[in-house]
């Protein structure tokens, strides 16, 4: 099965609390690459992957989720834990289970575009 760029792109409207929308795009595979999955998020000027946290548990049932970001194209600020950092096309970076991320543009003409691999991990019974 080949996939093209028009399948699977939703907009996500504040996106975990984020400011605008964000564009995710993602890799469906069949289900075939569970319990990985494989997205892009288009982040447009001004807008942002709002804060959020995946822990082993889901108590937030959001997931139990480690991600894996790399930057294609763009500039941006990457929160992972306490800590701000910017990002440009090349950066990856490691989101583990109980950390908290967010991703915004800090680009104010050029979209942020990202390969973000989620891993779903089984929740640990609490």
């Amino acid at each position: 099965m080949i996939e093209n760029e028009r399948d699977g792109r939703e907009v996500l409207e504040a996106m975990r609390g984020g400011p605008g929308s964000v564009t995710v795009r993602h890799f469906r595979f069949g289900g075939k690459g569970a319990p990985t999955r494989f997205l892009i998020l288009e982040i447009p000027p001004g807008a942002a992957e709002g804060g959020h946290v995946h822990y082993a548990d889901d108590r937030n049932g959001m997931g139990a989720y480690e991600e894996f970001y790399y930057v294609i194209a763009g500039r941006g600020l990457a929160t992972l834990g306490e800590e701000t950092i910017p990002v440009g096309t090349g950066d990856y970076w490691h989101a583990p289970l109980g950390q908290a991320r967010g991703l915004a543009n800090a680009d104010p003409a050029v979209m942020l575009k990202v390969h973000l691999t989620v891993v779903l991990r089984e929740p640990a019974s609490g």
